[in-house]
């Protein structure tokens, strides 16, 4: 493998989280293969500054900006002169060969663009990847109403039961996908690198191709991930032997109804500008949305349903529903 000191730098978008920003730092200084640069893109209310970092053995750039988590990495990625970028959210902490292990890959794999680990989020106190299994009535569910599934789908974990064992197996055979309702459905993780056309991008090695994001995002960046994936045109190809922890640092982050809201939002725009989608798809959306419904009012959440009633008529209506004042 030829020499990659010069081939990586590093883009952290930081916004008011000095103290994950330095665990992030700390894991970075202890990686198998260092980058060459590591640009931080703040937009915190107290501009960062080199004093308040522990890590000066890195080489640090800091450039301020204003709050716009995609337009930070934007400029992030226009200061770039490596072959690769390592796109990394601030609240993110690393495996020591993470860096080492994903440049392997792309370097063994010139035909991929876009690579990741395996993301991991603590629920109930410990560190998943993925749920482990979902109820078969819940997965019946979301099938017929198009929702979104993530997770390690195995047919072990079900009834012996024909039917039930014949639908698990239909289910996997169509594998990681964008159903029609637009929704990812990452099911597929049993390969040592699986591939996905949506993943987390909180983690990702790419090739620098000066891609850009859609800054029309809410300042969060909900849906930019998938959006950036489609505009790059290729698969995330996700490596399982390299592990980042997302410790979902709380500041900044809006609570799980407002950002359902903003990502439906998200897809919606999405969909009315990709010409991969079209009004069948947007029709598919809708019923998934029906879906959300029922079970928002199954749960007795009344906030979820208002947004669910809002986001159709603002589908019916041919609105572009993503917007700053929503």
């Amino acid at each position: 493998m030829k020499e990659k000191k010069s081939q990586i730098t590093i883009v952290i978008p930081t916004r008011n989280r000095i103290n994950s920003l330095n665990r992030l730092l700390n894991s970075i200084s202890k990686q198998t293969y260092l980058p060459k640069e590591i640009i931080i893109v703040d937009s915190s209310d107290e501009k960062l500054n080199s004093n308040q970092l522990f890590f000066t053995q890195l080489d640090i750039k800091i450039i301020h900006s204003s709050p716009s988590v995609c337009l930070q990495r934007n400029i992030g990625i226009e200061q770039c002169k490596t072959e690769f970028i390592f796109l990394c959210d601030d609240d993110i902490e690393i495996s020591e060969n993470y860096i080492e292990n994903l440049i392997t890959y792309l370097d063994e794999n010139p035909s991929v663009n876009m690579t990741s680990g395996l993301i991991y989020e603590k629920r109930n106190d410990e560190w998943k990847y993925s749920e482990k299994r979902i109820p078969f009535l819940k997965l019946i569910f979301n099938y017929i109403f198009g929702l979104s599934v993530w997770v390690d789908l195995k047919k072990e974990d079900y009834s012996k039961n024909k039917i039930i064992q014949k639908f698990i197996a239909f289910y996997l055979k169509k594998g990681n996908r964008i159903a029609k309702s637009g929704w990812p459905i990452v099911i597929d993780y049993k390969t040592p690198v699986f591939k996905t056309p949506i993943y987390g991008l909180g983690a990702s090695v790419i090739r620098n191709t000066k891609i850009k994001f859609e800054t029309a995002f809410y300042k969060n960046g909900i849906g930019d991930n998938y959006d950036f994936a489609l505009k790059n045109n290729s698969e995330i190809y996700v490596v399982k032997n390299s592990l980042a922890y997302h410790h979902k640092d709380k500041t900044n982050r809006i609570n799980n109804k407002k950002a359902y809201f903003y990502r439906v939002s998200a897809l919606h725009f999405i969909m009315l500008k990709n010409k991969r989608f079209n009004f069948i798809n947007l029709l598919y959306l809708l019923n998934s949305l029906n879906g959300n419904i029922i079970y928002s009012i199954f749960k007795l959440e009344k906030k979820l349903l208002l947004y669910n009633l809002k986001l159709i008529i603002g589908i019916i209506m041919n609105r572009n529903i993503y917007n700053k004042k929503n």
